[in-house]
């Protein structure tokens, strides 16, 4: 009985083996990349979801068990804040979602690469982070595309088109996901952490564009410049009345002056500078 005992176990350890061989085996790179896409989603919904909690709570810290969304979605040590846990479950709900961004349609390294970028500029994402400070949320976002790159070197590419036939058929491939909304621009910074209320009624403040006109690159044509020109111009015009024609004419006007007096008096009087005030004759008047 006791030589049986060894040999009953490595037949156990053999039941159990062989399986997940076949299994590992049948398994294409196809299904491999999608539960790669999978758990890399779950990863980063828990990296953003816990360091969202651990900020919001000075006392508490997010369980590192918590990795799958039913994990996650079972949690409820929100202390008392409903709003706080409408908001976590609520991100929770609307993070799952990318997991079905990627299997339909392409799903190169390209592909999978992209779908998981737009995880770190969906609105959601920065609606729900825009607690933390800058340098946190810069950080956060550092950490996260670390996960993406590693991800990323564990993709099965096996089954990649070549770059030419993507080049050539790119265009009739419709793309995985086509209803992803994203912005370019960081989230408002809020240095107090205020924990807000369901992301589904506050979609208004989330899906506001953060982008203003003022950020657009602004483009001039030939009206800008015409108007440019002719400011210019106006100026330099207004420049020149003042130093010149102003004097001369103030000029002409004293020496008409002088003639017209001269005729009335018979005496020519002594010539003004161009510039001086007339002479005081009230006496001659009151004379």
């Amino acid at each position: 009985m006791l030589r049986l005992r060894p040999l009953s176990l490595v037949f156990l350890l053999l039941w159990l083996a062989v399986p997940a061989a076949l299994r590992a085996q049948s398994e294409t790179p196809a299904a491999a990349n999608k539960r790669l896409f999978d758990r890399s989603v779950d990863e980063l919904n828990f990296q953003t979801m816990e360091t969202v909690y651990d900020k919001s709570f000075t006392r508490r810290k997010f369980p590192v068990t918590l990795r799958t969304h039913e994990q996650r979605r079972q949690f409820d040590d929100y202390a008392g804040n409903a709003e706080l846990k409408r908001l976590f479950l609520n991100y929770n709900d609307i993070a799952e979602r990318f997991k079905g961004h990627f299997g339909k349609g392409r799903t190169d390294l390209a592909e999978f690469q992209k779908q998981l970028n737009a995880i770190l500029i969906d609105k959601n994402f920065e609606f729900f982070i825009r607690v933390l400070p800058r340098d946190e949320r810069v950080a956060l976002i550092r950490s996260l595309q670390r996960v993406i790159k590693q991800a990323t070197a564990q993709f099965n590419a096996s089954e990649d088109p070549a770059p030419e036939e993507v080049a050539d058929d790119g265009a009739a491939v419709p793309p995985a996901d086509g209803g992803t909304e994203s912005v370019a621009a960081a989230p408002v910074e809020d240095p107090a952490p205020r924990p807000e209320g369901n992301l589904a009624e506050t979609g208004s403040a989330a899906s506001a564009p953060a982008l203003h006109a003022s950020d657009a690159p602004s483009a001039h044509d030939w009206l800008d410049y015409l108007t440019l020109v002719v400011a210019g111009a106006s100026s330099l015009m207004l420049l020149y009345l003042i130093t010149s024609v102003l004097p001369d004419l103030r000029a002409r006007i004293d020496s008409l002056a002088d003639d017209l007096e001269q005729q009335q008096t018979g005496v020519r009087p002594a010539r003004r500078p161009t510039g001086a005030l007339p002479e005081d004759r009230y006496d001659d008047e009151n004379e």
